[in-house]
Parts: C-alpha cells; structure tokens; sequence
C-alpha cells in the first residue's frame, strides 16, 4: 500500500482522476500502486511530502456496517484511520504531557469465553471504578490514548477502528443519538482489545464487553426488577446513557427476560422506530483536536509533518459537513 492507493480512496478518484493530477496514465498508476514500478515523481501535487510515499501498515480494520456500504466508503473510511494513526503517533512523540497508552491487546478469546473480566480490567485501566456509570465514555478513552476521529458523510458506517503504528485508533460517525455514539465506541474499543479479523462471534463478544463496560453485571443484577417492563427500561437509559434496545438485549442475554418477553418488548419499541426517548448528545473526541492546537494549528501542523491540509483537517471536523 501507497500513498498513491490512499490518496484516492480518501478522495473518491479513479487511476484515470489520479493520472491527470500526477500527470501519468492510468496504466502506470496502476503499475505504482501495484509496486510493479516505483514512482519517481513528487507527491507535492496531492498535498504530501515525498517522505510520505509509504504509509504505515495497519491492523485489519474492523466495523459496525450496514451489510450494503458500498467499496469506496469502507475504503475512505480505512484511509482516514490510517491517516489519524499515522499523524497521532507522530503528534504524542512530540507533545510532552500528550496522554500515554493505557489500554494494550488482551487475544482472541474462545467461543464461549466471556469479556465481562476483559470489560473490568478496560475499567481499571482508564481510572474508573469496577461499578457505576461511566459519565463521559469519550474523555475517559481518550485519556487512556485512544485516538477518536470522525467519520463524516459516511452514513452507513457506525465504527471503524484499527491499530496504526502501534496506536489505537476509532472512528465514529457523527449525527447519531448520544447512546448509539457510546455503544460503538465501547464496542469499537472491544474489538480493538480483542479481535485482528471480524467474525459474527467477535461481532458478539464486541457487543457483551460494550454492554460489561457500560453497565457492569453486578450494577445490572441490582437494576433488573422480577419482571421487567419497558418503562423500566426506560429509566435506566437516564442513568446509564444506553439505549433502551441494548438493555432489553443485554437483560434477554442474562436471562432475565425469556424469548417471548423480548419479542414482545421489541414489538412495543418499533413505535419509536429510529429514535428512542430520552435521546441526548454525543460526546465527541477532542484528544486529536488537542494536539493538533498545541502544536500550532491544522495549517502549521499539516506543513511540518507534509501531509495534505484538507485530509488532517477531515480528522478533526466533528461537525456534521464534509468539508470541501
């Protein structure tokens, strides 16, 4: 892989666009990118510095997707991970109080292993107790050195994370429900911890360590009343910031509520269709942003380390527009 190959799924181009920009035939694009011809030229055309030729490997990257996302938005969304590493790692190597990583990779668990123990540990590790809501999942990530990116104008992508360079790196889309945004970052986080390829069964422990993180067992087995009912559900949502569709999940998988009981609160939720009450607003990450600022700003930043301004300024925008 080269920055030729990333450049264009950033930017959504052919070997045709990319030739016309580089001044070469798409045939020899193909050639380069391909690693059957090296590239002589510059990369001064596309925004980047010549040292920035050969981007850093990365981790398989592993997502929350609809079935139907199309090549060129997985490819743009991989990119900008790959990106976001790539300029992070440099970023905390020269920032002096830059968070340090707290979190490291546990390995594949088994089947049936469960990833409540994995969940405690990750609670231990950014400097919160074994039980109690986690009021802002996002700063505590953050502070743990996660790095959190978003994903702008790719709907059909909720999370996307990877290890680059030996750091870990989330991308999240943005204008979603605040409860939907923590439940893929922890998620997200699960498969960052456990996981180097998506299989339904990594799907699902992701899932269980996202719903151990964010309303640990025994908080859980407190909460639960005999005989649950939707408006209890409903409550909790308040206090722990999860979707009432992940509790109801999470209370039918320890066998609180039986197979006919959870069909049925399903039914009584599809009124609500997209949006759930008692919505509130995503925590965005500021970490990136951070450290971006301390080092001068996006235009200083994107000269020293030779990367295009557009693409670093894309890894800092939470707003809901891509920018131009």
């Amino acid at each position: 892989m080269n920055r030729l190959k990333s450049y264009r799924d950033l930017e959504g181009l052919t070997q045709a666009d990319l030739g016309k920009v580089l001044s070469l035939s798409p045939q020899m694009v193909s050639a380069i990118e391909s690693g059957r011809r090296a590239y002589t030229g510059t990369l001064e055309a596309i925004g980047y510095n010549d040292e920035r030729f050969v981007v850093p490997p990365m981790s398989e990257p592993l997502h929350r997707q609809k079935m139907s996302t199309g090549v060129a938005v997985r490819n743009r969304a991989k990119e900008l991970v790959r990106l976001a590493g790539e300029v992070f790692a440099e970023l905390v190597q020269q920032t002096p109080r830059a968070p340090r990583l707290r979190i490291e990779r546990v390995g594949e668990l088994g089947p049936d292993a469960d990833a409540d123990d994995v969940a405690g540990d990750v609670r231990a590790a950014i400097d919160h107790e074994a039980t109690g809501p986690i009021p802002n999942l996002t700063t505590a990530i953050e502070r743990a050195g996660v790095c959190l990116i978003p994903l702008v104008g790719l709907p059909d992508i909720s999370g996307l994370s990877s290890w680059v360079s030996g750091y870990p790196v989330i991308g999240l889309a943005t204008g979603v429900p605040g409860d939907r945004f923590r439940f893929t970052l922890a998620h997200e986080l699960g498969h960052l911890l456990l996981h180097t390829r998506g299989t339904e069964v990594a799907e699902g422990q992701a899932n269980q360590f996202a719903g151990a993180l964010l309303f640990p067992r025994p908080d859980f087995d407190d909460a639960m009343p005999e005989h649950p009912q939707l408006r209890d559900f409903v409550a909790l949502k308040s206090s722990w910031g999860v979707s009432i569709a992940s509790l109801i999940y999470r209370a039918h998988e320890l066998e609180y509520i039986d197979d006919a009981r959870y069909r049925a609160l399903q039914m009584q939720m599809s009124r609500w269709r997209r949006y759930e009450p008692g919505s509130f607003g995503a925590a965005h990450g500021t970490l990136l942003s951070r450290l971006v600022d301390v080092n001068g700003g996006v235009a200083k930043v994107s000269a020293n380390l030779g990367v295009n301004h557009r693409h670093l300024a894309d890894l800092v925008n939470w707003t809901h527009l891509r920018l131009a």
